[in-house]
């Protein structure tokens, strides 16, 4: 650990948002796991599993009406309310047994992670320096993915020993822990900028100045073309370890795995390479090493040569996070961070949301090979729209900004 990292470390508002968010993390995959085995007891329907997990998704295609909130109230306030809320949500689920019941309370928990999510990527530049930034969005962005491979199988084992219940509770308490500590760390009060302007008119104002801000524009387009084009990919990881490769659920598991794995080397990785090359140029090339991951998966003539060809695609993806959060951290002013970041989620969501069905067409439409090969291109074709959106000028006669940001 070098001095940065230290320096970073002793920042205390930093350390108490990192843990807490840690803790959050992790308890979200516990109770995910929890979640479904609680909806397959209740209902025994693999299509209500799916419609839960959908039900916690939808909230965040509003997330631009949730934005204005982080730009106009205090964010301490409303990330501590988003984590009491998700409390008492979770406590709920201990006791529902009606799958009504079930989809409106993981819907209202849908809700209040929209809420939480823009606002603490909105706070995080009055937590730490624009200097920690990257190394601050890598840490974070780590732990995520850390919790990735770890919490699902500590929810697993929880469920095993302790029952769905408990899990659920631990979750609550991680919630509680996080709300705990966001109530201790100051922040400054959200740039004025146009928040005496009505909701509406607020609402437009991020829009329009999204429109004409090239580079979070095309980080925000960026979020739902490379993740529409990448995410396909998931209903294919399955069958290409069972069918393709022979290597059962053992070979799934370890291309999960290495895809958490990798996204924690490139959050780590991108903490190196910020320093030596601009962070949108690095954003880039994450796209189209991501590209040429998935024709290396494709094209791979054994499983060991697409594991690894699904690491680089796992780092690729942790070099993604780390940079767009810090890029539009630095770059967007701070009267309309939580409306980009809103509309950065919003966009992400919607890329998933057609992703994940896409996908399994593909996958038995062409099988497994193809479908990586086709993600591969159309995540090169991703990339190579979004670098246009950053070169080619446009509209900066109507914005009456300039349009490199």
């Amino acid at each position: 650990m070098d001095s940065e990292d230290r320096s970073l470390l002793k920042n205390t508002r930093f350390v108490r948002l990192w843990v807490g968010q840690g803790l959050s993390f992790v308890g979200d995959f516990v109770s995910t796991v929890a979640l479904v085995l609680l909806v397959v007891d209740v209902s025994g329907s693999a299509s209500a599993v799916g419609g839960v997990l959908v039900a916690r998704l939808l909230p965040t295609l509003a997330s631009p009406l949730v934005g204005v909130l982080a730009d106009r109230l205090d964010r301490r306030a409303v990330l501590v309310a988003a984590d009491l809320v998700r409390a008492v949500l979770v406590v709920g689920l201990i006791f529902a047994r009606d799958l009504p019941v079930i989809f409106a309370l993981v819907f209202l928990l849908g809700v209040a992670q929209t809420v939480f999510n823009p606002t603490v990527r909105a706070a995080f530049p009055g937590v730490v320096g624009g200097g920690d930034l990257v190394r601050a969005n890598a840490l974070i962005s780590g732990t995520f993915s850390f919790s990735v491979m770890a919490g699902p199988a500590l929810g697993g084992v929880l469920v095993a020993f302790v029952g769905v219940e408990m899990a659920f509770l631990i979750d609550a308490l991680t919630f509680l822990a996080s709300a705990a500590l966001l109530s201790t760390i100051p922040l400054p009060a959200p740039e004025r900028g146009d928040a005496e302007e009505g909701f509406l008119r607020e609402l437009r104002a991020g829009f329009g100045y999204l429109a004409g801000a090239r580079v979070p524009l095309a980080i925000v387009a960026g979020a739902f073309l490379a993740t529409l084009t990448a995410n396909a990919t998931i209903p294919a990881e399955a069958f290409l370890a069972k069918e393709t490769f022979g290597t059962g659920d053992v070979g799934y598991g370890l291309l999960a795995s290495l895809w958490g794995g990798g996204m924690i080397l490139g959050s780590a990785l991108t903490v190196v390479l910020g320093g030596r090359m601009k962070l949108t140029l690095l954003y880039f090339l994450s796209i189209f090493a991501t590209a040429i991951a998935f024709v290396g998966v494709g094209l791979s003539p054994t499983f060991v040569l697409a594991l690894g060809a699904i690491a680089v695609a796992g780092v690729a993806n942790g070099v993604d996070n780390v940079a767009t959060d810090t890029v539009l951290q630095e770059r967007v002013p701070d009267a309309f961070l939580g409306r980009v970041f809103a509309a950065r989620f919003m966009t992400f969501s919607a890329g998933e949301a057609v992703a994940y069905p896409l996908g399994g067409l593909l996958v038995d439409a062409t099988g497994p090979r193809p479908t990586y090969l086709l993600a591969g291109a159309a995540t090169a074709a991703a990339g190579l729209l979004v670098v246009l959106l950053v070169v080619v000028p446009y509209g900066s006669k109507r914005s009456g900004r300039r349009n490199v940001k």
